[in-house]
């Protein structure tokens, strides 16, 4: 499930999906971007409507995902390449970690952080 569920998180963020992450960020959502900077999930939405940058593709590998009770974490790897806020191609690799909480007998995202690859 929680395979899946990066999957439509990945293809919510290259269609910019909003109603997405509405429904699947815990109300007490937290990011750590990979550049150190910290959202809520008011922010973290407030930011992707905003966000100027086009997304070409987006893949995910290296995933581990790992079960205790209900509370899950799911580290990765994820390959976005696109164009910037100045149209500027770009190609970043970002390791990441995810949590995600069973609450109501379904999964959401809890905290996400993730690490530019050099």
């Amino acid at each position: 499930m929680l395979g899946y569920m990066k999957l439509d998180w990945k293809t919510a963020d290259k269609n910019r999906d909003v109603s997405w992450f509405e429904r699947n960020y815990a109300a007490d959502f937290s990011n750590v971007s990979s550049k150190g900077e910290i959202y809520n999930k008011a922010e973290n939405i407030a930011d992707n409507k905003t966000d100027k940058r086009v997304l070409e593709s987006v893949e995910l590998s290296e995933m581990n995902v790992r079960i205790e009770g209900n509370t899950a974490v799911v580290t990765g790897v994820n390959h976005v390449k696109g164009r910037d806020d100045k149209n500027q191609p770009f190609d970043r690799r970002i390791s990441f970690t995810d949590t995600f909480i069973k609450r109501g007998g379904r999964w959401q995202v809890w905290a996400t952080q993730g690490t530019r690859i050099p």
